[in-house]
């Protein structure tokens, strides 16, 4: 048999018997380079077969992996996710990105190898009956390349949003009530860190889930539908990895959030009769009267506690009403972080007291763009400033430095002001300043009436992103005339009375 190579787009090489037309698998998608902390993900095209081997070696020859790909799913292809901060562990590293299809371990790296993959090149082979073709991959260190904060339409998608060109002068952004604050942090490699849902999501989570840790855990407890009523609430670890519970200072917060907001609305500290610690795990808080929690409510304790010096994870379940929400807590050396591990969202505000900031604070990690985007919904926030904080532990990320990154926006009640008019030529501009989002709609009237006949015309704008919102008119007449700016049906600014007159500038 002789055997020839042929040249593929993107550098890859495929190699095959002569007597073979087709390929038995390829790649999707060209050479790419990832960093470390995200995921690598080759598709694979498979033809006349359902099952391909993917393998990933470094080109020192000191690491390699390799998994077989099926295509569950009938779609003739199979992308296989390969996640570089658990490069030692292949089952967990390794995954399909359709639940249907599936990847399976065949050969592992050797028990030497280092958890976060290195950096550097490594050479990725697809292979499926006589085809073998081979790629490359670079992975590099991760990156800190600054952070922003800005506002944005509620109905707007923050994916889609770059802050850093959305900027004003002046400081710290003002965010209008109604509009979306977004923070976002320009760091690469946290693709498998920012975990969805996030920790800080669950019914139990702890503030730092570091081994041996002094810190606190809090419960956010709903019930599923009506309203819940017990005289009793019960915190129940998993024998073997439990908390020490202090049973001489042991409650730090303890309430019901009412709006939503992650803080409490309706303290119950007066009303705690007693609490009971076992050495097994268990915690129990009664109250002096039955206490009633409704389905739009969320109970909220905060429990000072020393985290179990094994790692792993410990399930846990909290009980109240009859009803009872599981979840579960992961320990590990360095597993501060309430978005994963090692990453942790702190939000201070002089205006309200966070249990549970990500009830409010909605966190997400575009690889794409190496971007951790903290989107808020100003609806549910106080007027006033707030500072958000994303902290990145020293063994996350590459170069060995704790990365503390904070950005600052002030929510106020939405204002339109210095509403003007201007004539220049036959051309009326009418103008205003806002602190609503740019890309906000607005609409701007010019309202001429005169001798019993009304001129009425309304331009359709959105704000610029220097929060001046304009339109230009042509009116028809000279004279006195109306202007108003209106914002989701509503005027928010005039009706102003002002004087047409041909190349004289009118203001209110």
């Amino acid at each position: 048999m002789i055997l020839g190579l042929t040249a593929i787009p993107g550098g890859a090489i495929a190699v095959s018997a002569s007597e073979s037309t087709d390929e038995s698998v390829r790649f999707a998608d060209a050479q790419r380079i990832e960093q470390q902390g995200d995921f690598v993900k080759r598709t694979l095209v498979l033809n006349n077969t359902d099952e391909a081997r993917l393998q990933i070696a470094s080109a020192e020859g000191d690491f390699s992996a390799t998994v077989s790909a099926t295509d569950g799913s009938g779609d003739g292809a199979v992308t296989v996710v390969f996640d570089t901060r658990n490069a030692n562990d292949p089952d967990a590293a390794f995954r399909a990105a359709d639940a249907n299809d599936t990847v399976s371990v065949l050969t592992r790296p050797s028990a030497t190898a280092p958890e976060t993959l290195p950096t550097g090149r490594y050479n990725v082979i697809a292979s499926a009956g006589q085809t073998r073709i081979a790629d490359r991959l670079w992975i590099e260190p991760p990156s800190v390349r600054g952070s922003a904060a800005c506002s944005v339409p509620a109905t707007q998608q923050p994916d889609t949003i770059d802050c850093t060109d959305r900027s004003r002068e002046g400081g710290s952004p003002v965010v209008a009530v109604g509009d979306d604050a977004v923070v976002q942090y320009r760091v690469s490699g946290l693709e498998s860190s920012v975990q969805r849902p996030a920790p800080g999501t669950r019914s139990v989570f702890a503030r730092n889930a570091s081994t041996g840790a002094h810190t606190t855990h809090v419960v956010q407890w709903s019930p599923q539908a009506d309203v819940r009523t017990s005289q009793t609430l019960r915190v129940n670890y998993r024998e073997g990895r439990s908390p020490s519970l202090h049973s001489s200072r042991l409650i730090d917060h303890i309430g019901i959030d009412t709006d939503a907001d992650g803080e409490i609305d309706r303290s119950l500290r007066t009303a705690v009769n007693r609490y009971q610690v076992t050495s097994s795990g268990g915690l129990t808080v009664a109250f002096d009267e039955p206490v009633s929690v409704a389905d739009n409510e969320t109970l909220l304790f905060e429990y000072h506690v020393v985290n179990p010096r094994t790692e792993g994870t410990s399930e846990v379940s909290v009980t109240f009403g009859g009803e009872t929400a599981r979840s579960s807590i992961e320990y590990a050396p360095n597993a501060l972080g309430n978005v994963g591990p090692g990453v942790d969202l702190r939000v201070e505000s002089s205006e309200m007291n966070f249990i549970s900031p990500q009830t409010v604070f909605d966190v997400a990690y575009d690889a794409e763009t190496d971007t951790l985007n903290v989107v808020a919904d100003s609806t549910r926030l106080e007027t006033g400033t707030y500072n958000v904080t994303v902290v990145i532990d020293s063994d996350i990320h590459a170069d060995g430095e704790r990365v503390v990154l904070t950005e600052a926006f002030t929510v106020a009640e939405p204002s339109v002001d210095n509403l003007s008019a201007t004539m220049a030529g036959t051309k009326l501009n009418v103008s205003a300043q806002t602190n609503l989002a740019p890309q906000t709609r607005m609409d701007i009237d010019l309202t001429i009436s005169q001798e019993g006949t009304t001129y009425f015309s309304r331009c359709l704008t959105t704000v610029g992103q220097n929060g001046v919102v304009a339109c230009d008119f042509a009116p028809p007449r000279t004279g006195a005339a109306n202007v108003s700016i209106s914002y989701n049906d509503t005027v928010v600014a005039g009706p102003k009375e002002i004087e047409i007159e041909s190349n004289v500038t009118t203001r209110g």
